[in-house]
């Protein structure tokens, strides 16, 4: 066995959630995980587990997902990973895409090394329709005051129990938000928001709640107290699935890295899934 198949490698993902039932594997589902291990049996001629940074659910979409794919053999050709990329891409399905692959340190753990999460949410107002971006665009036919919606943004920022806005298998609910950003280009708003891990359904419930604040419906300063309640935000409603894309997953550098398990501290152990 070679250097190389003793190393797992780090792949960078992207896929048009529409048609998928979720990243994670399940049984008599499509998932991107599935066709993943599925195109990489078929190319090595073994069972590859492949592991993501984060679950995103179904008709989530990423550009920006990471998975780590690790070899118990040498790969069968010529070309190393850009072959390997190559010919992924070649046998994955066309909703489905690796952008970027490479080998990652020596236990590599694409959920548990993530610094952050990134994700954008997108909303069409003013009944403007664009069919071409019908499965990334939430369409909507009110206007949305965008003012307010950056001063209840602003209230969400922070570490916080975030129970009223998702769930964790685990019951750990508290997260660390770096960032929720409101910007608006034309009739299009997004919702940019970055955390350390996020709960089921957490981003969409956030826009959710924005949403509201922006229609006029809830006070930008009623934002924290709604948080605050016993149960969940607007009875657990959140944003359609369709307009919500992981970007990007940030991760340590490699020196930041080595330095962590030099000293033992334990990675982040938290979970997301948005």
């Amino acid at each position: 066995m070679g250097a190389e198949a003793r190393r797992c490698a780090r792949a960078t993902i992207e896929y048009d959630g529409t048609a998928f039932a979720g990243s994670q594997v399940q049984p008599n589902a499509r998932t991107v995980q599935g066709e993943l291990e599925g195109a990489l049996n078929r190319l090595i001629g073994e069972r590859i587990r492949v592991r993501l940074a984060g679950r995103t659910d179904a008709g989530v979409h990423a550009t920006g997902q990471v998975a780590a794919l690790c070899l118990t053999r040498a790969l069968p050709w010529k070309g190393g990973l850009p072959e390997l990329r190559r010919r992924l891409n070649a046998v994955l399905p066309r909703d489905l895409a690796v952008r970027a692959l490479r080998w990652a340190p020596l236990g590599f753990d694409p959920r548990r090394d993530a610094l952050w999460r990134v994700y954008r949410y997108r909303i069409r107002i003013g009944g403007g329709v664009r069919p071409l971006e019908r499965h990334r665009t939430v369409e909507i036919e009110d206007g949305l005051d965008v003012g307010a919606m950056r001063a209840a943004a602003d209230r969400l920022v922070g570490e916080r129990d975030f129970a009223a806005l998702g769930s964790d298998a685990h019951g750990t609910t508290v997260r660390h938000l770096a960032e929720v950003r409101v910007t608006r280009r034309g009739n299009l708003v997004e919702v940019r928001v970055t955390a350390n891990a996020f709960l089921k359904r957490m981003v969409r419930g956030i826009v959710a709640v924005l949403l509201e604040v922006g229609r006029g419906r809830l006070a930008p300063e009623a934002v924290t107290e709604l948080l605050d309640r016993p149960g969940r935000a607007l009875d657990g409603r959140a944003a359609p699935a369709r307009g919500l894309t992981l970007e990007r997953v940030i991760y340590p550098s490699a020196r930041s890295t080595t330095e962590r398990r030099t000293t033992n501290d334990a990675p982040t152990r938290a979970r997301t899934r948005a």
